[in-house]
């Protein structure tokens, strides 16, 4: 069963958004971004991964209107056996996407490994094996 271990929002401001989340909840901070995508934030609450981006272009966030866009951008699911998964969520409907994370065969450019696919709202889910800093491995 997949298990969902990241989400992604988009913020135009990920320090106050970032502190929010770290005074307001108690989140830590697993790491920082700074790609050719996005800038901000990696937090956790020991299981979850919760990226706060400012996505840099449209191209970066794989998403018209992306730069300006505030809120939910996209989520993450931890699976085992990934040629497995991409045909059960293929089969389901979703759509397979290349973005500026990601090559064409699904491999982040920043060392995780994550496929990213359409739903059939338009929200982007990404599928990993290996996880996301700070996320639980189980």
């Amino acid at each position: 069963m997949a298990r969902i271990k990241h989400i992604a929002i988009a913020t135009q401001d990920p320090d106050a958004t970032a502190k929010f989340y770290v005074e307001g909840l108690g989140l830590e901070i697993a790491g920082k971004v700074n790609s050719v995508a996005a800038e901000g934030y990696y937090l956790t609450d020991g299981y979850i991964n919760l990226a706060v981006l400012k996505f840099k272009n449209d191209d970066a966030a794989d998403t018209e209107g992306a730069p300006r866009h505030t809120g939910i951008h996209h989520f993450g699911f931890k699976v085992e056996g990934m040629e497995e998964a991409q045909e059960q969520i293929l089969s389901a409907g979703a759509t397979k996407k290349q973005s500026a994370i990601t090559d064409a065969n699904g491999h982040a450019r920043t060392g995780n490994v994550e496929v990213k696919f359409t739903g059939p709202d338009g929200i982007t889910v990404d599928l990993s094996e290996t996880g996301w800093a700070g996320a639980s491995k189980d």
